[in-house]
């Protein structure tokens, strides 16, 4: 009898201690790109293990699944995905995964850029267009004010996955986005402004109404981060090799004056790269972005005949050792064009 009323007394406490185990478990996150892992990382911090199954160095595009992608999947609490038809070959890495819980439709499966304004939707389809993506410009992270909705979305699902650390992901977020709005506008405005500095400052940006606004509260000299660095080049038109720029020219005030793919995903011709210098001749356009996973064939021919200087991209989280954060990605990419620009 004693050593009955031993063990019941026992069940308490393994109920208590198993309590505590879950308490103290991780989320397993499993994402398709480095950024999605990021910002995962920077909203979930230490109750999170975030992978990524996309090399950065490689286009996003086109990644072929491995049976290591879909073992890491199968135990995921959740798989993230940037959707908009960038990384459809996630799915297979899903269907393979024999993961129930990270499945569409389920909690454990989310699409990272829902509620993001999007760009270049096209007014019609055809396969004759090359690698056209139906539902828009895929390349939304690539303008900082984008992020901070994507951050929002990854912490709203790891609310709902975690309820009893939701305070702990609001906090995260909140610091996250802190760490964006100063490098996007500097810390001297967003002290100046005070209560609310960031949702303002980003609302009047996105409204295009920013320049105005600090003029009438003569504030605009108080303006600095990637906005100030980027009136270096503001009204500058460029090329690109590949649709991959709208969101962050957009953004930083440059031209997309074309692409050196006559269509996307397909090499340019070379009656279209003849086409691309005399555009660049008379227009005087002397900037080409190239993806570091793209060839730089066209790009330097085409340096050749119009003294226009090449730079090499890089537009994901650790695709080199130093570009090691997202705000690491946008910094690379405001300074190697101001510098391109001089």
């Amino acid at each position: 009898m004693h050593s009955q009323y031993r063990a019941l007394a026992l069940v308490p406490l393994l109920l208590l201690a198993n309590q505590v185990l879950d308490a103290q478990k991780k989320l397993k996150v499993v994402t398709t790109l480095n950024y999605l892992r990021y910002i995962v990382e920077q909203v979930g911090g230490d109750k999170v293990d975030a992978i990524a199954l996309a090399n950065p160095k490689q286009d996003p595009h086109y990644v072929t699944p491995t049976p290591r992608m879909n073992q890491l999947a199968s135990d995921a609490d959740l798989f993230v995905e940037n959707g908009i038809n960038l990384d459809l070959w996630a799915k297979n890495v899903v269907d393979a995964s024999g993961n129930p819980k990270i499945q569409r439709g389920n909690l454990g499966q989310m699409t990272a850029t829902i509620n993001v304004p999007l760009k270049e939707l096209p007014l019609e389809v055809s396969r004759a267009w090359g690698d056209i993506h139906p539902q828009g410009n895929p390349h939304v992270w690539l303008d900082p004010l984008n992020v901070r909705i994507i951050a929002e979305n990854i912490a709203e699902r790891l609310k709902k996955l975690d309820s009893p650390n939701s305070d702990y992901y609001e906090s995260r977020l909140g610091s996250f986005q802190d760490r964006l709005d100063i490098a996007m506008f500097g810390e001297d405005l967003i002290k100046a402004i005070g209560a609310k500095a960031g949702d303002i400052l980003v609302r009047k940006a996105r409204n295009d109404e920013l320049g105005e606004w600090l003029k009438a509260r003569k504030l605009d000299s108080k303006l600095a981060g990637w906005l100030r660095d980027a009136e270096k080049f503001k009204g500058v038109k460029l090329m690109s090799y590949h649709k991959t720029y709208i969101y962050f020219c957009d953004r930083f005030g440059l031209q997309i004056a074309g692409e050196l793919e006559e269509k996307p995903g397909i090499p340019p011709p070379p009656q279209h790269r003849d086409a691309i210098v005399e555009l660049m001749n008379k227009e005087r356009i002397r900037i080409i972005l190239n993806d570091n996973f793209y060839s730089r064939d066209a790009s330097d021919y085409i340096a050749s005949k119009t003294n226009a200087n090449v730079v090499v991209t890089y537009i994901e989280v650790g695709a080199t050792p130093e570009i090691d954060t997202y705000e690491k990605v946008i910094s690379y990419l405001v300074d190697e064009i101001a510098q391109a620009a001089k």
